[in-house]
């Protein structure tokens, strides 16, 4: 069943006083006033999460803290500024929706993408009645369980901060997203209960390339706004796919990005909650259990691909990793996948 409301925000612009200083926007012809203290971080702001969405509406939605998907908009909001701990990224369908993001106007049509990210402020100025549209939620924590995922391996993306929050479509690529969103959230309404995170979770990925793959055009690198530990995250994790067949030594990586093994370890434990050896050896064993269990190739062959010295060697590593030896694992499969 799909959710009927829309997490973004406030209808009234809050003022604190007439002594205070006010700083104003003028954006599509409209000027727009949010109190200085705000926009300069001294009237503290607390995230907003998923979960604080979930219980401000009592909503029945016991699947997820880190993942929502929705297909109305209703028009009730919260009564201040918000500043989401999540990402959430949808179109609208029809009607309309003004949005004040950061003190920038947006207003937006069926033919505009949307994007808010974590720590942006959020005030709903205009909402149409009957306006609908399909908007997902998720938390990077939700995807960061997937090896490879639109954080870990691309420098930037729509989702990245600095990049525009409302990207006005051409015919084509609105037609071409508005598709993907419907035939993914197609498949989100009828997932069953026991598989229905991780295909979520894999599904909201695809979703997330295959739009990043038509709004690349109309993105500029240049007002990406990230940092050397985001950059040096990713370039080890498009390392550590490329050759974590050849070395499994976190030295081959430090000196590939030029840095000292100490840095790196700091670097990845603090992006990822893992040490470059645990991500490392992640890798290995997703492959060394693929091959065991969906190719024909022999363990000896297996454990020369994978540039173990000896089949030995290799069954010692899969079965301290895996729990169980080769030949189980390729006889019991996901029973002994744990």
């Amino acid at each position: 069943m799909l959710n009927t409301f829309f997490p973004v925000f406030p209808v009234n612009v809050i003022f604190f006083g007439k002594s205070h200083v006010f700083k104003s926007f003028f954006t599509f012809s409209r000027l727009y006033i949010i109190p200085s203290h705000i926009m300069k971080g001294k009237i503290k702001i607390e995230d907003y999460s998923i979960k604080d969405i979930i219980d401000y509406r009592s909503l029945s939605w016991p699947n997820s803290r880190d993942f929502l998907f929705l297909t109305e908009i209703p028009m009730k909001f919260e009564a201040d500024f918000v500043r989401p701990d999540y990402y959430c990224f949808g179109m609208i369908s029809q009607g309309q929706l003004e949005m004040n993001i950061n003190g920038r106007f947006y207003n937006l049509s069926p033919n505009t993408i949307m994007i808010y990210r974590p720590g942006q402020l959020w005030k709903v100025a205009r909402l149409e009645e009957g306006t609908k549209g399909n908007f997902i939620l998720f938390t990077k924590r939700f995807l960061d369980s997937l090896n490879e995922n639109i954080f870990s391996l691309k420098r930037y993306s729509f989702l990245s901060h600095g990049i525009q929050s409302a990207i006005e479509l051409n015919k084509v690529d609105y037609e071409t997203i508005k598709k993907l969103f419907a035939e993914i959230f197609s498949i989100f309404s009828h997932l069953s209960e026991p598989s229905w995170e991780p295909v979520a979770r894999n599904l909201t990925s695809a979703l997330i390339y295959e739009c990043d793959n038509v709004l690349s055009s109309y993105i500029n690198a240049g007002e990406v706004v990230s940092n050397r530990e985001d950059e040096l995250f990713v370039k080890f994790k498009q390392l550590l796919a490329v050759h974590f067949k050849i070395d499994r030594k976190p030295d081959f990586y430090a000196s590939q990005l030029c840095i000292t093994a100490h840095h790196m370890y700091t670097v990845i434990k603090k992006k990822s909650g893992k040490t470059p050896s645990q991500l490392i050896g992640e890798e290995v064993m997703r492959e060394a259990k693929y091959q065991v269990m969906y190719s024909l190739a022999s363990f000896a062959a297996i454990s020369s691909d994978l540039n173990f010295s000896d089949p030995f060697t290799f069954s010692k590593y899969f079965k301290k990793n895996a729990g169980c030896s080769p030949l189980q694992f390729r006889k019991h499969g996901v029973n002994q996948d744990k």
